[in-house]
């Protein structure tokens, strides 16, 4: 198949995500139009995902396709935004129209789940990657930082933490279920952790509640410690992390809960007198350290300091 024929192929596969909405202008120009309330600023992030290092190059091509969304609103939550629309770069090994129309399936689903369109994007030849651009809007002088983490405060999670990283080290979990069942995976089953990392639900609706409530925030994708150590670097501060505090997914250590990542949860910090309007939030929220004076994080269990194998997922060591 020639480049526009597969172009065709992703567009009837991605049907009502490539229209509508605020999308003036789609797919098929040399760039989309899309317009912005006028009250906003807008937020933009990228991701790329490559075969072998984000996903292992055999993984159905329709939970790449989810994931690789996922993975990227997840930005936009941790900014308190609201996702707007998403452009995707793909690189291919072949013409394969059976692959490329699952993905596009995989993304179409996800965008209709996360309520974003896909304004456009780019097809190429060469090793396996997925490279995707979300946008969206923050009313202005509301979007959450990084920068804003002061002494005293407590820092917070989401969710359970570690899932995404246990199937990584599940030889017994290599093969996902297709994505509907995996959908349908509840918690207290193995196959969960694959949910977690094929299947990641950006908290966006936490985000935005967390505006005027949370002084920095991040989303956990290295995992917690190096994502808070990122936080704390940008705020100038440092952090203890109480282990036994850490929120994790059946069958993970709290270790691994607090060093493996791909959870896109959100960790954040909140001042003392803000703990009781954890419980108003969207999702279980729980305090599971506070910021202290100094430049690192450091864990502990039940006082005593524990040193972490590792610090997290790192691109250059």
């Amino acid at each position: 198949m020639n480049e526009f024929e597969l172009i065709d192929c992703l567009l009837r596969e991605l049907g009502d995500v490539a229209r509508g909405g605020d999308i003036v202008v789609g797919p098929g120009d040399d760039a989309a139009l899309v317009a912005l309330p006028a009250w906003c600023v807008a937020v933009a992030s990228i991701d790329t995902l490559v075969a072998g290092v984000h996903f292992p190059p055999d993984a159905p091509a329709d939970l790449i396709g989810q994931r690789a969304l996922g993975v990227s609103v997840s930005d936009l939550a941790a900014m308190g935004a609201q996702p707007q629309y998403a452009l995707i770069a793909l690189t291919l090994q072949d013409d394969s129209e059976l692959w490329l129309t699952r993905f596009a399936a995989g993304v179409a689903a996800a965008a209709r789940r996360l309520g974003i369109k896909v304004a456009g994007g780019n097809l190429a030849r060469g090793p396996l990657s997925v490279s995707v651009s979300v946008h969206g809007w923050c009313e202005s002088d509301t979007a959450l930082l990084r920068s804003g983490a002061a002494i005293g405060d407590l820092v917070c999670v989401s969710g359970s933490l570690g899932g995404a990283a246990l199937a990584l080290t599940r030889a017994d979990l290599c093969v996902p279920p297709d994505a509907a069942a995996l959908a349908a995976v509840a918690p207290a089953d193995p196959c969960y952790a694959l949910q977690r990392y094929y299947l990641p639900q950006p908290r966006v609706a936490l985000g935005r509640a967390l505006r005027g409530i949370a002084t920095a925030a991040i989303d956990v994708s290295d995992g917690l410690a190096a994502d808070l150590g990122h936080l704390c670097r940008a705020s100038g501060v440092g952090a203890c992390i109480d282990l036994d505090a850490v929120p994790r997914v059946a069958g993970a250590s709290a270790e691994l809960a607090v060093t493996g990542g791909d959870d896109y949860e959100l960790c954040f910090t909140i001042a003392p007198d803000q703990r009781n309007r954890l419980s108003e939030l969207p999702g279980a929220c729980v305090v599971v350290g506070v910021i202290e004076a100094g430049d690192t994080v450091v864990a502990q269990r039940d006082g005593v300091p524990v040193v972490l194998g590792s610090r997290g997922f790192r691109h250059f060591g």
